[in-house]
């Protein structure tokens, strides 16, 4: 899911308005280029065939000028969305991600992936393994090359992303740097199925895209109103991937799309595959999963750059599972910004987009990591650090260490009344409140889940008037700021009735202002068949920041009704300046139909939440990392 400011960026951003409503040829391996002491092309789209005789379509642009011997840092960037869009007939032009990395002094070289744009091949699973292990012979070609001073730094944001952190995992020595922008690390908890729940709504407009772009079943953008619609709003109509240079490019490019049509159906895979240990075939949530791969990344210590937004589904998430499950060099950002990093997305400010002296500010630490690791070579120094933003403080800080130090988990009990008393032992009776399933309280249009899938900004409105539908659980105004930073927990005393043998719960974090404004901070869900909670010994180190839990077939089971079951949701990462004066809310629903599927289908179930008690097992509970000031 990569873009760069190109082409493919455009082609992810305005794709937003469709999600809301509804980014010279060789037919063998390619020789390097010959010691002629002249200067090589600018650009070169060519193809390059991988060790089973797939051949990959890829553009070289180089520093104008280059001769053999020049001994250029080398970026790759791996895409799903096509490497260039061209209008049919026509051979394009140029990119403005590349001229800006020719600018530095580096190559740039962008392929698309097998199966994808002008490659050749069938993609058999989105984040295949033998689609990620491409990087591996890509990076030995360029390092054959006569430019080359054999280092390559892999990088992309989203899908491009993906791939990019992958490869670290393919022990190539030529791989010396990666930064993987707005990535996801675990695609089934992270994007897909966070809490076991399918993103549903946000899903199949981006799979039709996927499908339109592949030909995948001969569909295209005249294939109906609905993908003439989409082709519309996402600049498509018209175009089709960049063919090699030469007399037979657009020939070649045919031969290689017809070989798409059978590409695999991320639909059907997201909802065939309910449980995280789901394999049919090369297609598997794991094989794509950095976590599931923490001890090849690290073997290959490659060091990492990565950046994440806190509002950008469960990347932030992501950043602090790679933190703390990898060894690796690694300097991490988790900032105010969209998927992509093209909007400010901070919930107490209006979303815009960002100025370009803050996409230079972030370019150029891209740059510097390069610079370092794949232009001068040097050796991974073993530092690790996160550098994070914090709401409604507008500041940054940064850490070596996460929980970061000075961290206290804080729980807040839910009592009568809808009110939320700091402390785990309950001071009043014990009780419950009714919850019904609202199939029209949703979190909107622009939310996290959304822009991952789009590249649109986040937005979130007023809380308030969707809470009086809910059930809601209010602090009386702090007497003093209080400071958020991590991974909270909910654990609910949940009764099912009606309807909740296959239900889900949602749960918002929330800042009330005294005038009664209620602005999102989180949130977390779970489907409630995906409930039981292992020994923690079981959860890998890439999950020590999530309640262990495996999403595995075998564990799954209907929820119980008539009898009371503790329920444990953790709540997305967030970093937060509770200010003087306001309250702390926690809101719980049955559904959010605005990104996820309904559970169950008919959208009917109702709940009972307890509260109060005196501790141990009863009684519902949010705990908050508080940071002391």
């Amino acid at each position: 899911m990569s873009r760069g400011r190109t082409a493919h960026r455009r082609l992810r951003r305005t794709a937003a308005a469709a999600v809301a409503a509804l980014t010279l040829f060789g037919l063998g391996a390619a020789p390097a280029v010959a010691d002629t002491g002249t200067a090589a092309p600018h650009l070169q789209s060519r193809y390059v065939a991988m060790p089973d005789g797939v051949r990959l379509a890829v553009d070289v642009y180089l520093p104008n000028g280059t001769e053999p011997g020049a001994e250029l840092p080398t970026v790759l960037v791996t895409q799903r969305y096509w490497r260039a869009r061209v209008l049919a007939g026509q051979s394009g032009g140029t990119s403005g991600e590349a001229e800006a990395w020719n600018a530095k002094g580096y190559a740039y070289v962008v392929a698309d992936l097998r199966g994808t744009g002008a490659s050749f091949g069938t993609l058999t699973s989105e984040l295949g393994a033998d689609l990620v292990a491409d990087s591996g012979p890509l990076s030995d070609w360029i390092a054959a090359q006569p430019w080359s001073n054999g280092r390559v730094g892999t990088t992309g944001v989203s899908y491009g992303g993906d791939t990019a952190m992958l490869a670290t995992a393919l022990g190539n020595h030529h791989i010396t740097a990666a930064a993987p922008i707005s990535y996801d690390f675990d695609p089934y908890e992270d994007l897909v199925r966070p809490g076991g729940l399918l993103i549903e709504p946000r899903l199949a407009p981006y799979a039709l895209l996927l499908r339109i772009l592949d030909q995948a079943g001969g569909t295209t953008c005249e294939t109906s109103a609905q993908t003439r619609q989409l082709c519309a709003q996402v600049g498509l109509t018209g175009l089709t991937p960049r063919p090699v240079d030469g007399p037979d490019g657009p020939a070649l490019m045919a031969a290689a799309r017809a070989e798409h049509a059978n590409n695999a159906n991320l639909v059907d895979m997201a909802q065939q595959g309910v449980h995280r240990d789901y394999r049919n075939g090369p297609q598997s949530w794991t094989v794509g999963s950095v976590g599931e791969q923490t001890d090849a990344v690290e073997d290959g210590a490659v060091p990492v750059l990565t950046r994440a937004g806190w509002l950008d589904a469960g990347t932030a998430n992501g950043v602090l599972s790679q933190f703390s499950g990898l060894s690796n060099t690694q300097d991490d950002w988790i900032g105010p910004w969209n998927h992509g990093a093209g909007w400010l997305a901070d919930p107490f400010r209006p979303a815009r987009p960002l100025t370009p002296a803050e996409h230079e500010q972030n370019d150029q630490r891209v740059v510097d990591f390069f610079d370092r690791y794949v232009r001068d070579g040097a050796r991974p120094d073993g530092r690790r650090q996160v550098h994070y933003y914090t709401f409604n403080e507008d500041v940054w800080r940064t850490t070596t260490r996460w929980p970061v130090p000075g961290t206290r988990t804080r729980p807040f009990r839910l009592g009568a009344g809808n009110t939320l008393t700091e402390g785990r032992t309950g001071s009043g009776p014990a009780g419950s409140d009714l919850l019904s399933l609202d199939p029209t309280a949703g979190t909107g249009p622009l939310d996290r889940w959304n822009t991952n899938l789009s590249g649109s900004k986040v937005s979130y409105p007023d809380r308030a008037a969707v809470d009086g539908k809910l059930l809601s659980y209010t602090t009386a105004p702090l007497t003093e700021p209080a400071r958020v930073t991590g991974n909270g927990r909910v654990t609910l005393d949940v009764t099912g009735l009606a309807g909740s043998a296959n239900g889900a719960l949602h749960v918002y974090l929330e800042d009330v202002t005294p005038d009664g404004r209620a602005t999102y901070l989180t949130e977390g869900q779970l489907a409630l068949a995906e409930r039981a909670v292992a020994d923690s010994d079981d959860n890998p180190d890439w999950r020590r920041l999530r309640t262990p839990r495996s999403y595995a077939a075998t564990d799954a089971t209907p929820f119980p009704q008539g009898r009371a079951q503790r329920v444990v949701i953790d709540l997305q990462p967030v970093s937060v300046l509770f200010r003087a004066g306001d309250r702390i809310r926690l809101t719980v629903a049955a559904a959010n139909p605005d990104s996820f599927q309904l559970l169950p289908a008919d959208g009917r179930a109702q709940y009972r939440i307890g509260y109060g008690g005196h501790g141990g097992e009863s009684g519902s509970v949010l705990e908050l990392p508080l940071v002391q000031r």
